[in-house]
């Protein structure tokens, strides 16, 4: 290891757990504020940090301009880039300033529940809940509230950079009961199917940009690539999908709207029902994103893999394969 490398892993060892008890004196300093001192707070951060953070932003007003620049000026897409970073805000201090609820009595001081029903009947067959979400509203909230509420729970999660306060985050959904399944773990896809067929809620967002398997469908009017897992765990386990969003009301109450099974397309051609049942999913994640467009994160890079890059994606990926079986078969 040469001194640049040494002297990085040094200051990442001191960094780090400093960084880290500064996010614990932190969330036990912003819990003796009131909730609405707190989101006052968070409002002008989100609106000073879209001033501040040019990429972002700019990334931001880049993706509303793709799918609302024919419909809206450039005032208007400008207001809503920076209504996104205030919502984004607004989530976070929710996040931190709860992180000590554990129960439904204490959610529902700032929390409504609509459509219950349609998750205690599902959940009650054993057969497991496909709960199709989005990174939109509070998404922390959408996926934490189910164990809340008494359902066995589990979801899969991609590890953050700083597995530090990546641990932080795990250990704050398990101690409200959530099962945590990483992406890095070897075994993932059985793992999930092993969930799903203990009966637990299994949390699915599908509204990213990934490099998982996926499929090109329209996500807000514009071809995007999207991940087929939700679509492959339905035809696998026959596990009824539930949408459901979480929704900041003007009253800065949330909203979490628990909508109806989707019906499961399963004609026996897998490819055409992955592709299919994969439309859906995004045709209903793009209807709610459209009622309540400033509280998605319109940061992140949806459109990024064009169908081009996609295919030499997977060129690329078979030439290393056949590679490393010409290698094994060498030695």
């Amino acid at each position: 290891m040469n001194w640049k490398k040494r002297w990085k892993k040094i200051r990442r060892g001191i960094k780090y757990p400093i960084l880290v008890f500064l996010i614990k004196v932190f969330i036990k300093v912003i819990r003796l504020f009131p909730r609405k001192t707190v989101l006052n707070a968070c409002a002008a951060l989100g609106r000073t940090a879209f001033t501040l953070v040019r990429k972002e932003r700019q990334k931001t007003i880049d993706n509303l301009s793709h799918i609302y620049g024919g419909q809206k000026s450039k005032e208007e897409i400008y207001k809503m880039a920076k209504s996104v970073f205030e919502h984004q805000a607004l989530n976070f201090g929710d996040y931190v300033h709860t992180l000590h609820y554990m129960t439904r009595e204490d959610f529902s001081k700032i929390m409504d529940i609509e459509g219950e029903e349609q998750l205690e009947a599902a959940y009650k067959k054993g057969k497991g809940v496909l709960c199709l979400m989005s990174h939109s509203g509070s998404w922390e909230f959408s996926a934490i509230i189910l164990p809340v509420l008494g359902y066995q729970t589990t979801a899969l999660s991609r590890p953050l950079p700083n597995p530090r306060i990546d641990k932080l985050i795990v250990e704050a959904r398990q101690r409200r009961g959530m099962k945590n399944v990483g992406r890095a773990h070897t075994k993932v896809y059985p793992n999930l199917i092993e969930a799903v067929n203990n009966g637990d809620c299994l949390i699915i967002m599908v509204d990213q940009d990934t490099t998982v398997p996926g499929v090109f469908v329209d996500f807000l009017g514009k071809e995007a690539f999207t991940p087929i897992g939700a679509a492959r765990l339905a035809l696998d386990t026959k596990a009824p999908v539930l949408p459901m969003f979480m929704i900041r009301q003007p009253n800065n109450r949330h909203l979490f709207k628990i909508l109806p099974p989707v019906e499961l397309i399963d004609t026996g051609n897998r490819e055409a029902d992955l592709l299919e049942n994969t439309r859906i999913y995004s045709e209903i994640i793009s209807n709610f994103i459209s009622e309540y467009p400033e509280q998605w994160v319109w940061m992140h890079e949806r459109w990024k893999t064009t169908p081009e890059a996609y295919q030499l994606f997977l060129e690329k990926k078979k030439r290393k394969k056949e590679a490393e079986a010409a290698n094994s078969q060498i030695h």
